[in-house]
Order: structure tokens, then sequence, then C-alpha cells
């Protein structure tokens, strides 16, 4: 596995099964979220920079405007963590992309997503990323997800 993918250990909660007696659907978007955030502060930080420094390659403000949520099993409710991968999977102008797969502790996955952010003015308004920083980030760039909605 590259050192551009973060691995994120999650817990499940209890509360978050539905009826079907397993993990529901919002859940697993937050999940995701939490996932983001997580490896977000490892991948957007500057090669270097301690992560107690501010070496963040993102001033400002980031939106989500687009998520894509493959679900590819259920996930039961267990004490164990599971597991979620992490990595950029694009980088624009204003934009980019986040690859995450949410996996059992064998490795098997349950849902795959690409989320796109945008950086924002306090505004709410787009605003480049920068050369430096989109450099940087290119730099970290692994394959997108294979969601089928994505494959020729």
């Amino acid at each position: 596995m590259s050192d551009h993918v973060v691995t994120v250990s999650l817990q499940l909660r209890w509360g978050d099964m539905d009826v079907n007696n397993h993990i529901n659907n919002v859940a697993i978007a937050r999940l995701f979220e939490e996932s983001r955030v997580r490896a977000g502060m490892a991948l957007l930080i500057a090669s270097g920079a301690p992560p107690s420094e501010d070496g963040a390659l993102i001033d400002g403000g980031l939106v989500v405007v687009r998520q894509e949520i493959e679900y590819l099993a259920s996930i039961p409710y267990s004490g164990d963590d599971i597991t979620s991968r992490v990595w950029l999977s694009r980088v624009g102008t204003s934009s980019f992309d986040f690859g995450c797969v949410l996996t059992d502790p064998a490795g098997a996955a349950f849902a795959q997503a690409e989320t796109t952010l945008v950086c924002v003015d306090p505004a709410g308004r787009p605003v480049g990323l920068g050369e430096r920083v989109a450099a940087a980030m290119r730099d970290r760039v692994e394959a997108p997800v294979p969601l089928r909605s994505r494959r020729s």
C-alpha cells in the first residue's frame, strides 16, 4: 500500500443500526466523513511539517460538492473496528477528490466512495488551490475508486 493512502480505524455505534439489523446508509456516509476528516489531517499537511505546526496545504474552508457511494455489502454491527483507507484521487484548480474504502478486519470491502471538495473563501465562493499547493497534492494522488458507474 502506498504511503499516500491513510488507514483509519473506526468504531461502529449500536445506534447506527437500522430495522434491517445492519449499519444504516446515512451512518455509512458519516463514517466516510469521519475518515476524510482524520485522513485529511495527514494528506493535506505540507511534506515534513509536524502535525502540531501550521503546515496545512489548504487555507480557508472546504465544502463537499459531490459524493458518490457504492454499497458493496451490508455492515453488521460488531464490537470490532472497521478500517477505512483514504487517499487523494484527483486534484483540480479549486477542487480535489478523496477516494475511500470501508473494510472489515479481514479486508473485505463494505462500501467505497469518491468525494469532491472545493476550496472556498469566507463568503463561500470557490478559490483556487494555488500552484504550489496543487503540485504538492498532485504528488500524492493515487488511482480513483473503481466505482461501477465509472467503469467503461
